[in-house]
C-alpha cells in the first residue's frame, strides 16, 4: 500500500460522500488516514463526513488534527470552532475541561481599573466579584487618571496585595475559576493576559499576525456574544512577548520594576504594549491564558490617536518597525450567554485531549 493508495481512498470517501453515503465516506477516509496519517486533507475530509453523520466530537478532534498537519490550514481551524459551537447548541457537551487543583493559599488579589463611567465600572466590579467569590481582594479605583499608564502606575503603587490584575471598565468576567487560573497561572510567570502573540513586530498586540497569536476574547454582537479564538493552544501559553491591555494580571513586585511610562503615553493606547514588551525584554515571563473568559465591550479602534502613539512606540523601538503579518478570524457568534460559557469550556476542554 502506497501514498497513491491513500490518496485513491480519499477520492472514493470524496464520492461516496457525494452520494449521500456517509458511513462509508467515512470508512474510506479512515483507511486514508491509516495509510497516510499525516494528510491534513484526508483527517479534513473524515471530519466533514463524521460532522454530516452528527458526531461533532470525532469531527472536532479530527479537524484538529487536520489543523495539526497543515499549519496553513486556516480552515481547519474555523472548522474546529464552529464544530465546538454546534455541539454546545445541540446540547452537547464534548469536551470536559480539567478539573482545577485546589490552591495551597489563595493568594489576594489587587484590581486596578481607571473609570469616569460609575454605570460601567458597578457591571465591570459585579462580574469581579462574583469570580473572586470570597478571595480576599480590593479595588484600586483611579477616577481623574491623566492616562491609563499613569492611572495604572499609580493604581500598582497604591495596591496592597501581591497579584495585580489591570482591567479596562468596559470588561466582565464570565468564566468560573478565574482568579484560581490567574494565581495559578502567575506562579510561572510575571505578567498573564488573555491574548497576545509571541512575536512583537509592530505597534499592535495582533500586528505580527498568525501563527503567533494565541488566546480567546469575546465581544458583544447584536444582541448575542462572539467568541474569538486566536490558535488552538489551550491553557497557559509561555512564551508572549505582547499582549492586549483589555485585562492582564501581574506579580506587583514585576510590575513595579517595569512600570508604565506614562511620558511618552500620556494618552489611551499603547501603554499595554509598551508595559509588556519592556518586561520582556528585561526578561520576564509572560503568558496567555485561554481558562479565563472575558467579554470586553469594545473592540478597539485604530484611529488617528491609535496612530500617533503608534509612530511614539515605533520611534521607542525602531527594530519593530515590519510590515504586518496575516490575520485570519476564528470565532463565532452565539445568541446565548451560556451557550458562549460552554463553547469557552468546550474549546479548553479539546486543548486537554492528546
Amino acid at each position: 500500500m502506497t501514498v497513491a493508495d491513500a490518496a485513491r481512498e480519499l477520492a472514493h470517501g470524496n464520492e461516496l460522500r457525494r452520494a449521500g453515503r456517509l458511513e462509508e465516506a467515512a470508512a474510506a477516509y479512515r483507511r486514508a488516514v491509516e495509510l497516510a496519517p499525516a494528510n491534513g486533507d484526508a483527517h479534513y475530509n473524515l471530519a466533514i463526513a463524521l460532522r454530516q453523520a452528527g458526531d461533532l466530537r470525532a469531527a472536532a478532534l479530527e479537524f484538529r488534527t487536520a489543523a495539526r498537519a497543515n499549519p496553513r490550514d486556516t480552515d481547519a481551524v474555523q472548522n474546529v470552532v464552529e464544530t465546538l459551537a454546534l455541539a454546545v447548541e445541540c446540547g452537547e457537551r464534548p469536551f470536559v475541561p480539567p478539573a482545577m487543583p485546589p490552591a495551597a493559599a489563595r493568594t489576594p488579589f489587587s484590581i486596578v481599573v481607571c473609570s469616569v463611567d460609575p454605570g460601567r465600572l458597578a457591571t465591570m466590579q459585579a462580574s469581579f466579584r462574583a469570580a473572586l467569590g470570597d478571595r480576599e481582594h480590593e479595588f484600586v479605583v483611579i477616577r481623574d487618571a491623566r492616562s491609563l499608564a499613569e492611572g495604572y502606575q499609580r493604581g500598582a503603587r497604591a495596591a496592597r496585595h501581591p497579584l495585580v490584575a489591570f482591567s479596562h471598565d468596559d470588561v466582565e468576567i464570565a468564566s468560573r475559576h478565574a482568579f484560581e487560573v490567574l494565581q495559578r497561572a502567575l506562579e510561572r510567570h510575571a505578567i498573564v493576559g488573555l491574548a497576545g502573540s509571541d512575536r512583537a513586530s509592530g505597534p499592535a498586540a495582533a500586528w505580527a499576525g498568525h501563527p503567533h497569536l494565541h488566546g480567546t476574547v469575546a465581544y458583544p454582537a447584536g444582541n448575542g456574544f462572539k467568541a474569538t479564538v486566536y490558535s488552538l493552544a489551550t491553557g497557559t501559553v509561555a512564551g508572549m512577548q505582547v499582549l492586549d491591555g483589555l485585562f492582564f494580571a501581574a506579580r506587583r513586585d514585576a510590575a513595579l520594576a517595569v512600570g508604565f511610562d506614562a511620558q511618552a503615553f500620556d494618552g489611551f493606547h499603547l501603554y499595554d504594549l509598551d508595559f509588556v514588551y519592556r518586561a520582556h525584554l528585561a526578561g520576564h515571563s509572560i503568558g496567555v491564558t485561554t481558562e479565563v473568559l472575558a467579554l470586553h465591550a469594545s473592540e478597539g479602534r485604530f484611529d488617528d490617536a491609535w496612530r500617533r502613539y503608534a509612530r511614539v512606540f515605533l520611534r521607542k523601538f525602531p527594530a519593530l518597525d515590519a510590515p504586518q503579518g496575516p490575520s485570519f478570524y476564528f470565532g463565532r457568534e452565539f445568541a446565548r450567554r451560556d451557550h458562549l460559557v460552554r463553547f469557552h469550556e468546550a474549546f479548553n476542554g479539546l486543548g486537554a485531549q492528546p
